[in-house]
């Protein structure tokens, strides 16, 4: 859950609070190889989310909004997860780029 809070100069911040917000599953493929997809569109209202590449070939996430061929991270074929732990939380869009027909777990909440 997003929180807006007003720190010690008066300036307001938005923090993350783990709550109980309802989780929905964005689970797909890759439709074409080498070329970056939409994975998931940006919201300022997003809190959290995890993906997992349960394909055989590695895919690349870019969590900023960009081309997901470019500066982008790996993650591993056979179950890799990303964002790892203590990721910092990105409304951004995120894009993916890998092998047609692997396949991935995305929720997002």
């Amino acid at each position: 859950m997003l929180l807006v809070v007003t720190d010690g100069q008066g300036n307001a911040q938005t923090i993350v609070v783990k709550g109980q917000e309802v989780v929905v599953d964005y689970s797909g493929t890759i439709a074409i190889s080498g070329v970056s997809q939409l994975l998931l569109a940006a919201s300022s209202a997003r809190s959290g989310w995890i993906m997992q590449n349960n394909g055989s070939s590695p895919m690349t996430i870019n969590e900023i909004g960009n081309d997901a061929t470019i500066k982008s991270f790996a993650v591993a074929p056979f179950g890799g997860v990303f964002p790892p732990e203590n990721f910092p939380l990105t409304v951004n869009q995120l894009n993916i780029a890998g092998i047609a027909g692997d396949n991935f777990i995305l929720r997002a909440w």
